[in-house]
């Protein structure tokens, strides 16, 4: 296994045992938010945003288009 693997994979297991009430929050955003932004790795939409889990959506797939 290399070590970045073994790296996030270590990552993940801490991120999901400190998971606790996360799992109640709804689907959809509380806030009723979205950033629509670039998949830049420099930046962290939540943080310079001041969002937590729950607050917006995310969608790394995510297309603005123009309604019509």
């Amino acid at each position: 296994m290399s070590q970045i693997l073994s790296d996030v994979l270590t990552a993940n297991a801490k991120y999901s045992a400190d998971f606790g009430d996360k799992g109640k929050l709804a689907a959809s955003p509380a806030r009723r938010f979205a950033i629509l932004t670039c998949m830049d790795a420099r930046l962290d939409p939540a943080k310079y945003a001041g969002l937590a889990e729950g607050d917006a959506a995310r969608d790394s797939e995510c297309r603005r288009t123009r309604e019509r």
